[in-house]
C-alpha cells in the first residue's frame, strides 16, 4: 500500500468514525402496555358511544313525553333511563381513566430510564470521538514520520547496498559503522510500519463499534419517541375523560334534581313514589357498603394504639357537633324512614331566628382529631352521597361527612377537632341543605358496626 492510497484510507475511517455517535449500552427490555389493556381502552369507547345514544334517545323520548304533557311517572321513567345510561357512562369513564392512570405510570419510569441511557450514551459519544481522535493524530504522526525517513533515503541516494557500503569506506572501522547505521535505520523503518499498522488496525476497531453504537442509539431514540407519543396521546386522553366525566357527573346532578322535583310533586302513597325512593335508597345503601369495604381494608380497628400523629393533636376524647353553630337542627335521625330503609346517620341543618335553613355553605367542623382517610370532592352524585369524606379517629372510631358543597381538606392529612373540613351543600341525593354525619365503628375482627351518631354527639 502506498503513503497516498493509504493516508486517503485513514481520513475515510476517521471521518466515518466521527460520524458514529453512539455508545453501546445493555439492552433493556421494556414494557409496552398491555394489549388487553388497549383493546379496553377502544372496548370501553365503544361501549360510551352506545351509552352516548341511549342518552339522547332518551333525551329526544323525554322533549317528546314534555309535549304531549303526560303523568310524572312516564316522565321519571325517562329520566330513570337517561340516569342509567350517564351512571353507565361514569362507571366506563372511571375505569377508562383508572386504565389510563396505569399507563401512564408505566410509561414514565421507562422514558426516564431511555433519557438516562441516552445521557450516558451522549456522554460516553464524547469519550468515543476523543480516541477516535487521538488514534488519528498517532497515524498521522506515525505516517509523517515515515515519510521522512522515505525523503531521507532519497536524499542520501536511498537503499545502499552491501558493497557500496564497503567500497565506499576509508576502513574497516568505517564500513562497521555505516553498517551498524543502516542497520538502526532499517529497524526503525520497520517500527514505523508497524505503528501505522497498528493505528490502521485501531481506527478500523473503533469505527466498527462506533457503527454498532449508532445503530444502538437510534434504537432507543425510536423507543423514546413510540414512548413520549404513548404518553402524550395518554395525557390528552385522560385529560378528555376526566372532562368528560365531570361533565357527566354534572349531568348526573341536574337529572336527580329533575327526579327529586317530579318527586316533590307524587302523591306519597303512589306506587311512583314509592318505587322511586327505594332506588334511591338502594342506591346509597350500594355505596354505604363500599364504605364499609374500604374501612375495613383503610381504618384503624379497635384496641389499636391510636396513630402517633393523631395523639399528638388530640386534646379530647370525645366527639363535638360536627356544625358550629348554636341554632341548629335534626331534620332525620338515626333509624328507619317511614318505607322500613335504613338511615344510618344524622342530618343536621343551620336555622336563622325564623327557623328557616341557612345552611347553605356553612362550616363542617372535624368532631374529633383524626387522620382523612378518604375525601371525594368531585361533584358527583356517588350514589347519592355527594362529596363525602371520611375520618379516622384512631382506636376504630371512624366518622363520615356527607352531601357537601366542598370538602377542604385531603386524603392523609391530619386534622384537628373543630377544624374546617367541609362546607354545607345539596351534593347526591337531598332535596334541601343539610350534612348527613354518621359514625362507624371497625371492631377488633375487622367488621364494621354502622352506629347511632347520637349516642356519641348531640347539639
Amino acid at each position: 500500500m502506498n503513503l497516498k492510497t493509504f493516508n486517503k484510507k485513514i481520513i475515510v475511517r476517521v471521518i466515518s468514525a466521527l460520524l458514529c455517535v453512539a455508545l453501546a449500552v445493555p439492552a433493556v427490555v421494556f414494557t409496552k402496555a398491555p394489549v388487553s389493556a388497549q383493546e379496553s381502552l377502544e372496548e370501553l369507547k365503544n361501549e360510551y358511544s352506545e351509552l352516548e345514544k341511549e342518552v339522547e334517545k332518551n333525551e329526544k323520548k323525554l322533549a317528546q313525553v314534555e309535549k304531549d304533557i303526560v303523568t310524572n311517572e312516564q316522565k321519571l321513567e325517562t329520566i330513570n333511563g337517561q340516569i342509567d345510561a350517564i351512571k353507565g357512562q361514569i362507571e366506563i369513564l372511571d375505569e377508562r381513566i383508572g386504565l389510563l392512570d396505569d399507563s401512564i405510570n408505566e410509561l414514565r419510569p421507562q422514558i426516564s430510564t431511555l433519557n438516562g441511557q441516552i445521557g450516558d450514551v451522549q456522554d460516553s459519544i464524547k469519550s468515543l470521538e476523543g480516541q477516535i481522535e487521538e488514534a488519528q493524530v498517532l497515524a498521522a504522526d506515525t505516517e509523517e514520520a515515515l515519510r521522512q525517513r522515505i525523503r531521507e533515503d532519497y536524499m542520501t541516494g536511498g537503499n545502499a547496498s552491501m558493497l557500496e557500503i564497503l567500497l565506499t569506506a576509508d576502513n574497516l572501522s568505517s564500513f562497521l559503522a555505516r553498517l551498524e547505521l543502516m542497520s538502526r535505520v532499517s529497524e526503525n523503518d520497520e517500527k514505523l510500519i508497524k505503528d501505522l499498522e497498528q493505528k490502521t488496525k485501531q481506527l478500523n476497531e473503533l469505527k466498527e463499534k462506533a457503527e454498532v453504537q449508532k445503530a444502538d442509539l437510534q434504537l432507543k431514540k425510536g423507543l423514546l419517541d413510540t414512548k413520549m407519543s404513548e404518553l402524550n396521546s395518554n395525557q390528552n386522553d385522560l385529560e378528555d375523560s376526566r372532562s368528560a366525566a365531570s361533565s357527566k357527573k354534572a349531568s348526573l346532578n341536574n337529572k336527580y334534581a329533575e327526579v327529586n322535583e317530579i318527586i316533590s310533586e307524587l302523591d306519597e302513597d303512589s306506587e311512583a313514589y314509592r318505587k322511586q325512593i327505594a332506588k334511591q335508597r338502594q342506591e346509597m345503601e350500594i355505596l354505604s357498603k363500599q364504605i364499609d369495604n374500604y374501612i375495613e381494608e383503610n381504618g384503624s380497628a379497635k384496641g389499636e394504639e391510636v396513630d402517633e400523629a393523631i395523639q399528638a393533636v388530640r386534646t379530647s376524647n370525645s366527639l363535638i357537633w360536627p356544625v358550629p353553630y348554636q341554632n341548629t337542627g335534626i331534620t332525620c335521625h338515626y333509624g328507619y324512614y317511614s318505607d322500613g330503609s335504613r338511615h344510618w346517620g344524622t342530618d343536621i341543618v343551620v336555622r336563622d331566628s325564623n327557623g328557616s335553613n341557612i345552611s347553605n355553605g356553612k362550616d363542617v367542623v372535624a368532631a374529633q382529631s383524626g387522620k382523612v382517610i378518604l375525601a371525594v370532592n368531585d361533584g358527583g352524585y356517588n350514589y347519592g352521597y355527594g362529596n363525602y369524606c371520611i375520618i379516622d379517629h384512631g382506636d376504630g372510631l371512624m366518622t363520615l361527612y356527607c352531601h357537601c358543597k366542598r370538602i377542604v381538606v385531603s386524603e392523609g392529612q391530619i386534622v384537628r377537632q373543630g377544624q374546617k373540613i367541609a362546607e354545607i351543600g345539596l351534593t347526591g341525593n337531598t332535596t334541601g341543605y343539610h350534612l348527613h354525619f354518621e359514625v362507624r365503628i371497625k371492631n377488633a375482627d375487622g367488621s364494621v358496626s354502622r352506629v347511632n351518631p347520637e349516642n356519641y354527639v348531640s347539639p
